[in-house]
């Protein structure tokens, strides 16, 4: 759990406050926030990373697994998502990140044999997928009472608010793609990196 909070510490800026502090974010606040208030760019700032990091994990498992077009667009969309991503953008972004996750589940549950190459690809991948669901974890740990208290207005506040009221889902549903990459690899004798086992043991 400290590891957990560990990851976490970089993206949270914790500010001692009152309960409806001002963030200087345009006019935004935290609304029933007691003694602890979390400033809402660092939160939005730290989810692009690892939001960056699991598309461009997608990336590396759809080549491996011969999906180039797919792999080109989850590449592309985490090239392109700004440090200070709107709330639409990072709808779009979890969407590409959705649809590639889908695009994976069709392809591992295919029988295409890898050569050695794509096997350590898919490895080293699969690695950088379940560092990314140890982040988001430890995000959605780190702001589950934000999710039920916290009210914004507009600027980074307002994607703030849904990075955070996204993250629960997201981890459901990337833990969902883990498993199967973990049951895809133990059938085609590919490694699996010791991140994996510690991202599973999250879900």
């Amino acid at each position: 759990m400290q590891k957990l909070k560990t990851l976490a510490s970089a993206a949270l800026l914790l500010v001692c406050g009152a309960a409806a502090a001002q963030l200087g974010n345009g006019g935004s606040t935290y609304a029933g926030v007691d003694k602890v208030n979390l400033n809402p760019a660092q939160i939005v700032a730290q989810f692009v990373v690892t939001t960056q990091s699991l598309l461009a994990a997608d990336a590396g498992l759809l080549t491996a697994l011969g999906q180039k077009d797919a792999a080109a667009k989850a590449g592309a969309e985490s090239h392109k998502l700004p440090p200070d991503a709107t709330r639409s953008a990072l709808e779009t972004a979890l969407k590409v990140q959705a649809d590639s996750n889908r695009v994976l589940e069709r392809q591992m549950s295919a029988t295409a044999a890898l050569t050695d190459a794509d096997k350590q690809a898919f490895s080293t991948h699969l690695g950088a997928l379940a560092r990314g669901i140890i982040d988001y974890a430890a995000m959605a740990g780190d702001t589950a009472d934000l999710r039920k208290s916290m009210k914004a207005n507009g600027g980074a506040a307002s994607s703030a608010l849904y990075a955070i009221k996204a993250l629960p889902s997201s981890v459901k549903d990337l833990g969902q793609t883990l498993k199967s990459a973990i049951s895809y690899a133990k059938a085609n004798d590919i490694a699996l990196p010791a991140e994996v086992n510690q991202a599973n043991a999250l879900l």
